[in-house]
């Protein structure tokens, strides 16, 4: 059903998405679609969750080999950034959910960890409290986004955020900044 409703939101948009059409496209019943979701804002959601999967698992599996950690964490921050330029269907159904921030994290916390984790244990990277420190990364990644898609003013975004977020990880400002910058 993810994947009839994707195709749909592709090639309609959200606002037509109608859930008799994504259980006929995924040839089940009405029935099965109310046993997986509770409502067609659910399922938007978990379109955005399996997309935002997705493009995790490519981030992670194509960030370049680089003995600093904080370099990985960066390019990945802003891959994610760049989703208000790169898919801005998927980044405006993200934004505009109701609970993005629980969306985002969920999808991409995961595997966020798993990129800033390295940088952790070896010091170069630190934060008192890394819940604590995703919930803020998270929800500036939504603002940012949105920020993108609502002003047009793309470039730059990613890097300013991935910028911030070294920071905000103990990484000296100008050598975030330099970081932040390097090509993708």
């Amino acid at each position: 059903m993810i994947a009839a409703a994707r195709e749909i939101i592709a090639r309609d948009g959200v606002g037509r998405l109608r859930i008799t059409d994504v259980t006929d496209s995924g040839g089940v019943g009405r029935g099965s679609f109310y046993n997986h979701f509770g409502s067609r804002e659910d399922l938007v959601a978990a379109v955005v969750s399996d997309s935002l999967e997705r493009l995790a698992v490519r981030t992670v599996a194509d960030l370049p080999e680089h003995p600093d950690p904080a370099v990985a964490a960066s390019a990945s921050d802003r891959r994610f950034i760049r989703i208000a330029v790169d898919d801005p269907p998927l980044a405006r159904l993200l934004v505009n959910l109701a609970h993005s921030d629980d969306v985002f994290l969920a999808a991409v916390g995961p595997f966020a960890r798993r990129v800033l984790e390295p940088g952790l244990a070896s010091g170069r990277l630190f934060v008192p409290d890394l819940d604590v420190a995703m919930a803020v990364l998270g929800g500036g990644a939504i603002a940012t986004i949105r920020a993108v898609l609502s002003t047009g003013a793309s470039a730059g975004a990613d890097s300013a955020h991935a910028e911030m977020m070294l920071r905000q990880f103990g990484v000296p400002p100008a050598e975030a900044a330099e970081i932040s910058r390097l090509p993708l």
